[in-house]
């Protein structure tokens, strides 16, 4: 008697953790924007360069992402930000931009869709 309630409460454990969890679907929203880091320093200089962005101070954007890359040079949605911001800062700029799209491509995974679809994006853009 004690095995079957034993085996019973086993198999419903079991059971519980091989169904995946509605929630877990809902914690991946693809719409929504992906740092591409869990480094705490780019995170908040990825903060900073959109707030300078955002007053159209592409210089100190520039900077910040600068210093995001020597943190982690082969991330790239580091040298996506940062060729987004040279896209932006103007026709001059737009040769560094392709480069820094070039090498993001090479580092980036194969199977990060959003960050095909954005390289491919601001590809189109230049």
């Amino acid at each position: 008697m004690v095995r079957t309630i034993v085996l019973i409460a086993v198999a419903g454990f079991l059971a519980a953790c091989a169904t995946p969890s509605s929630q877990e679907g809902a914690s991946q929203d693809y719409g929504q924007y992906q740092d591409g880091t869990d480094h705490p320093a780019v995170k908040m200089l990825f903060g900073q360069a959109d707030d300078a962005a955002q007053a159209g101070n592409w210089s100190a954007a520039l900077t910040y992402l600068d210093q995001a890359r020597r943190i982690e040079p082969r991330n790239p949605y580091v040298l996506y930000r940062q060729a987004k911001a040279y896209a932006a800062a103007g026709d001059s700029a737009r040769a560094r931009a392709r480069q820094l799209l070039e090498r993001a491509r090479v580092f980036a995974n194969e199977d990060d869709e959003m960050l095909s679809y954005l390289l491919y994006e601001l590809e189109f853009q230049l």
